[in-house]
């Protein structure tokens, strides 16, 4: 057994929330300039052009910083030519964003299936915690740095999504319900309602999204970082707002249940509501149900190392690339 290397922090039960709106310019879905030369292949498209943060527009993966904060971004050589998707993903207290993607696995499933992946590294969390956070001002930032390289990269303005994790989740939350004309649906994992601790979410104090976005759902039945109970209170007022019902059971056994309720307007909230956890002699092992379902991550590692126990049912990460796929903005 080896020994704890750092306290379990709040480990996302966050504080304090706010709305701001993005002040970058509106998705545009083709690239501009001037004719082709004489000769060229007219059926080529022109390739996207730097602006902003945006500083290359090359395939592969790149590191941007935009107003501040970095960004680690990959970019599939498919998604040099227009149409590809774009996901925006967001870690947790004491993560980054390379260590949310390191739970997901995302930049990976979207070089196969065409998408252009950007995760977000936020402020420090601060001493003695290493890693990030997120606060209500970076909600702008985030908006218009997801609104900057879907203009870069003219992606679908139809297949633009958001996932977080915890903190990230809240965030999650708070911008579907504040850029719901932005993402065609969202994944938020561990990550409820906050209104007893002063996060404005969604899906509360008369707050909602203005179209009905798609939701696929990660809770913990045994979170200790953030309460089933507040889970489960977002979840239930998500489905009495969409005016869902229908409930159906996809897929489950002891460990886990995959539900999905459908509202009149074909708007789906999924949910995957398991009972998986941390290993408990690891630095975060008091998080229990705070976790990833099948991260390959390090359990033990210093930083970030919320992966649930091995043999799960299902992987977040796959789930949530399959919900993205299926679930395009109608």
């Amino acid at each position: 057994m080896r020994a704890l290397t750092c306290a379990l922090p709040l480990l996302l039960l966050v504080t304090g929330s706010g709305c701001s709106a993005g002040t970058s310019a509106a998705v545009e879905d083709a690239g501009s300039g001037g004719p082709p030369d004489a000769g060229a292949d007219l059926a080529a498209p022109l390739p996207p052009v730097a602006s902003g943060c945006i500083d290359s527009v090359t395939a592969g993966d790149h590191v941007y910083t935009c107003d501040g904060l970095r960004v680690d971004a990959t970019i599939p050589a498919t998604c040099l030519a227009p149409g590809c998707g774009l996901i925006v993903e967001l870690h947790g207290d004491t993560g980054t964003g390379l260590l949310m993607d390191g739970h997901t696995n995302l930049r990976a499933l979207a070089r196969q299936n065409g998408y252009v992946v950007i995760a977000p590294t936020g402020p420090p969390f601060g001493n003695p915690y290493p890693g990030s956070t997120w606060t209500p001002t970076e909600d702008a930032k985030i908006l218009a740095m997801t609104r900057l390289v879907a203009s870069v990269f003219r992606v679908d303005s139809k297949r633009i999504h958001l996932t977080g994790f915890s903190r990230g989740g809240f965030v999650t939350w708070r911008l579907l319900c504040d850029a719901a004309d932005l993402f065609a649906s969202v994944a938020p994992a561990a990550a409820g309602d906050g209104s007893s601790f002063g996060e404005v979410t969604c899906f509360g104090n008369g707050r909602a999204p203005k179209r009905q976005a798609d939701i696929l759902f990660l809770l913990g039945r045994t979170d200790m970082s953030v309460l089933y109970s507040t889970m489960a209170s977002i979840r239930d007022a998500a489905i009495a707002q969409y005016g869902a019902a229908n409930k159906q059971v996809l897929t489950g056994d002891a460990s886990y249940t995959h539900n999905r309720w459908t509202s009149p307007q074909g708007a789906v909230i999924e949910t995957f509501d398991h009972a998986y956890e941390t290993v408990a002699d690891g630095p975060f092992g008091s998080a229990r149900g705070h976790c990833f379902p099948g991260s390959k991550t390090d359990p033990y590692a210093v930083q970030y190392a919320v992966p649930c126990k091995a043999p799960s049912a299902f992987t977040w990460g796959d789930e949530v690339m399959k919900f993205f796929l299926a679930h395009p903005m109608k």
